[in-house]
This record gives C-alpha cells, sequence and structure tokens, in this order.
C-alpha cells in the first residue's frame, strides 16, 4: 500500500507540474528601435513614423522636435516603417526580426539615425514600394544588410537628382 501511495502522489506530482510547463505561455522577445531622423544639414527635425504589416498600417507617431524616436517590435516578425516629412522624399526600412529560436533568449537594440533629402515645394507621399534599407538578424546581432542598403540608398540619390532636375526645368519653362 505504502508504494502504491507514494507511486500515485509521484503520478500526480508529474501530471501538475508536466501540464503546467506544457500551458505557460512563451515569453516572446523584442527588438528595440531608437534612433533620430536628420535633414540635410544633419540637424534633427520632426517627422512621422508609420509602422506597416502586410502592407496594412498598424501604428504610427510623431519624432520629438529634434527627431528623436523610439518604438518596439516582437522578434519573430516582419515590420516596414515609413518616415515621413512634408517636402522631403520618404525613407522606407524593412525589418525582419526573424531569428533562430536559441538567439531569442533577449532583447535586442537597433539605434540608428535616418537622413532625409529635401524635394521642394512638390508634395512628398509615402511610398512604402521604395525601400531604402533593410535590417536583418546576423548571427549575434541586428544589422543592415549592406548590400540592400546601398543599392537602395544610391536609387534615391538618383531619384532625388531627378526631382531637382524637374523642378528647375519647370522653372525654366515658365520663363
Amino acid at each position: 500500500m505504502h508504494t502504491s501511495l507514494y507511486a500515485s502522489f509521484l503520478l500526480i506530482f508529474f501530471f501538475v507540474h508536466g501540464s503546467g510547463a506544457n500551458a505557460q505561455i512563451p515569453d516572446v522577445r523584442m527588438i528595440y528601435l531608437s534612433g533620430k531622423v536628420v535633414n540635410e544639414s544633419r540637424r534633427g527635425m520632426e517627422a512621422d513614423i508609420y509602422v506597416y504589416k502586410n502592407g496594412n498600417r498598424i501604428e504610427e507617431f510623431k519624432t520629438t522636435r529634434i527627431g528623436k524616436f523610439e518604438f518596439t517590435y516582437p522578434l519573430q516578425d516582419s515590420i516596414a516603417f515609413v518616415v515621413f516629412a512634408d517636402g522631403y522624399v520618404s525613407k522606407t526600412i524593412f525589418i525582419d526580426t526573424h531569428l533562430p529560436l536559441n538567439k531569442q533568449k533577449s532583447d535586442y537594440n537597433f539605434p540608428f539615425f535616418i537622413d532625409l533629402y529635401p524635394v521642394g515645394n512638390k508634395p512628398s507621399s509615402i511610398d512604402i514600394k521604395r525601400p531604402i534599407g533593410k535590417i536583418i538578424f546576423s548571427g549575434t546581432q541586428f544589422i543592415y544588410d549592406i548590400d540592400f542598403t546601398k543599392l537602395q540608398n544610391d536609387r534615391l540619390k538618383e531619384f532625388v537628382r531627378e526631382r531637382r532636375d524637374m523642378r528647375i526645368r519647370e522653372c525654366n519653362e515658365n520663363e
């Protein structure tokens, strides 16, 4: 009887503790994004930030007057965020927060600057399909995808040059 009582106790103990472990909600870790939006003079500037998931806007907020921002997002997901200021070319950055499960034991930080180029008096628009950067996990930390970001920044500079040349041509045509 003593053995069966002991066995029953062990069975109940493992059942309670085993099912409790399975019922726990996993701890979702975050990436902490912080930075500053600056203009062509490298001075901080106020801007709007729009966060998109699957093409749908899920969040929006303003930077401070001097361009500082911060927000967090869960790991194991992908988003795009757009930095927008009237009179400047918007910038879209993709963030892929997928990483191996064994690397999800802590939160991650990614601080950075975003510089905006002026476009003059022409209205600017949010362009989520023209990303200028991609943030990815490199095995130990989050980094810019260097090749993607360099190529996209070169394309953006060409776009800005074309917009400026177009404005100059319009002024010359009116004279």
